[in-house]
């Protein structure tokens, strides 16, 4: 079978048919996630359609640590969205499949606009990461990959409309398989696709600042023997930012990642950060992550620190004799 009669038909019914499919079993298992990460049964109910309505009004909390780059975002995702339904080949297409849908489309030049937005703005995405030097040690291949696939389909697009490399007999003969081949293929991704939190080990300190915010239980943390483990449910989670607000290191980020492994874990929470506990000097009891205490003695050093709150109650009278300018006064004198 010719190559491109078979990415035009049976593949792109394949692909239609697995997309379909994939965001019936994610919507089932986020509606389940939600329903299930409910503290409260009698609260249930409202629970789960307040964080609902968030995930269809996604103002990230995060918006005002960087409003710029925020805003980018959202019109990069917006155009993203907006251009293959509405885009007035497509809608032709639609209307003379077997379907005959048919829906008003956008005036070619907001197409053009538009496409012209989500490469430049992916262009952009991908100096940033090469560029700044803490973005570049954060960026893994595959938010490379995952850019460039959401801007393939839009590249061939545009020229294929506007026959741009016809005069390259290669790309004149394939631009129109290769923009169907790019749009199957970011099809196929977004399948796969998730807005996940991550914790940067280079700043991260463990204080668990972003799991008492998380509106929804997505993280978690537990504290078995002398290590504090974080936990993270991709389907739970309503990208709703508040971690990356309240994070006080900025070690918590909100990145795109294509996984099919988590695709079908449903329930399990995957540890995303571990770190080492610090001991009570005089108890001996777990009381404060290893790297915030790294931390803390960079700006202030005394043993008093090295105490947990219990014992620090204990102490506090010899803590304050100690400060005192009347102690002082006796030392020196004494001295």
């Amino acid at each position: 079978m010719y190559f491109g009669s078979f990415v035009e038909g049976p593949l792109l019914k394949v692909v239609f048919l697995a997309f379909c499919i994939g965001i019936i079993v994610r919507i089932v298992f986020f509606i389940t996630s939600l329903v299930k990460g409910s503290r409260s049964v009698e609260k249930k109910v409202p629970y789960f359609l307040i964080n609902l309505m968030r995930v269809f009004i996604p103002f990230h909390s995060a918006v005002p640590k960087k409003p710029l780059y925020a805003t980018l975002r959202y019109i990069f995702h917006f155009c993203l969205f907006v251009v293959p339904i509405w885009l007035a080949g497509h809608v032709s297409l639609w209307e003379e499949s077997s379907l005959e849908w048919h829906w008003v489309s956008l005036p070619d030049e907001w197409s053009d606009w538009m496409t012209l937005i989500v490469l430049g703005l992916a262009l952009f995405f991908i100096v940033r990461r090469v560029v700044i030097k803490k973005n570049r040690q954060n960026t893994s291949i595959a938010d490379y990959v995952i850019i460039i696939i959401a801007a393939l389909p839009f590249l061939s697009g545009y020229f294929l409309a506007h026959g741009t490399l016809d005069g390259i007999s290669f790309f004149s003969d394939k631009i129109w398989t290769m923009h169907i081949v790019s749009g199957e293929l970011m099809i196929v991704a977004t399948i796969f696709l998730f807005c996940r939190t991550r914790m940067n080990i280079r700043t991260c300190t463990g204080c668990a600042s972003c799991v008492l915010s998380c509106p929804t239980g997505t993280l978690e943390s537990k504290d078995s023997g002398h290590v504090r483990t974080f936990y993270y449910s991709h389907y739970q989670c309503i990208c709703c930012a508040s971690c990356v607000f309240t994070c006080p290191e900025n070690a918590a980020e909100l990145r795109h990642e294509i996984s099919l492994k988590r695709f079908a874990q449903a329930m399990k929470k995957q540890e995303i950060r571990s770190v080492e506990m610090e001991s009570c000097q005089k108890c001996g009891a777990l009381y404060v992550p290893e790297p915030l205490m790294d931390k803390i003695h960079k700006t202030y050093a005394h043993e008093y620190l090295g105490l947990c709150s219990n014992c620090r109650k204990e102490s506090r009278g010899d803590y304050l004799k100690k400060i005192s300018p009347w102690h002082r006064t006796l030392k020196s004198q004494s001295a």
